[in-house]
């Protein structure tokens, strides 16, 4: 695997290529910010990004605008655009068996030698899956929509789809699919209230903001203040925008 530690005393901006020609290493196509002591591994970044000091990013794609805290651990994840993620926050971990395994040791179903320099189980192939996949066909452990926030040392486990909008209190740990809109809270995070009323949750799912572009949302960011006025503005001519 093709590991990339950038170790900078300034931010640097970089340049990534479209995901479809990322395969094993590092491409640049638009801007990213890095501060120092930040690893990634095989990660694409869609552009206008900022991952902050002493994170770790492996197997995942970032969307536009999204910026990742420092401290963080995001592994094999699917991030949507414009998510703000607080300091420490862990996405991705892989499981140990809880039931039918006598042991929870990895040594028993797993070839650890690379580890820990030894191993029960000496065979390439594990007896046990350790991670539940949201896309098989990319392998992400979780999938997290556009415009989320994610709160200061959450935990997100595998197989978890967090929706659009939604937002993560910190210190929760999500074990389940969010709804796009719910804010979420508690060990295990459970649904608090939604943001806005279903009717606007149905027509910000629609209009999908985060899908226009840089110049458009420049153009148009006051009308993002107030979303009785936004809804007022954009309902009515959704198909023309």
């Amino acid at each position: 695997m093709f590991q990339h530690c950038l170790k900078f005393a300034k931010k640097v901006y970089c340049i990534l290529f479209p995901l479809n020609n990322f395969i094993s290493k590092i491409k640049w196509w638009n801007s990213v910010v890095f501060q120092k002591n930040v690893r990634i591994y095989n990660s694409c970044f869609a552009g206008k990004n900022g991952v902050f000091s002493n994170s770790y990013i492996r197997d995942s794609y970032i969307g536009k605008g999204t910026y990742i805290n420092t401290c963080c651990r995001i592994q094999k994840a699917l991030i949507g655009n414009f998510c703000s993620i607080a300091d420490n926050v862990f996405i991705g971990f892989g499981a140990h068996p809880t039931r039918l395994f006598v042991s929870t040791y990895p040594a028993f179903y797993y070839n650890t030698t690379s580890q820990i320099d030894f191993s029960f189980h000496k065979e390439c192939i594990p007896l046990f899956d350790a991670y539940t996949y949201v896309d098989l066909d990319n392998k992400y452990l979780t999938q997290v929509g556009n415009d989320v926030w994610i709160g200061s040392h959450a935990l997100i486990m595998d197989g978890v789809k967090i929706g659009d909008g939604a937002i993560i209190a910190a210190g929760s740990i999500v074990t389940k699919d969010v709804a796009p809109y719910a804010i979420v809270g508690g060990i295990p995070a459970k649904t608090i209230r939604y943001r806005f009323s279903d009717l606007h949750i149905k027509f910000l799912l629609d209009f999908a903001w985060w899908n226009r572009d840089f110049d458009w949302i420049e153009t148009h960011y006051m009308d993002f203040l107030n979303i009785d006025s936004f809804y007022t503005q954009y309902s009515l001519s959704l198909i023309h925008i």
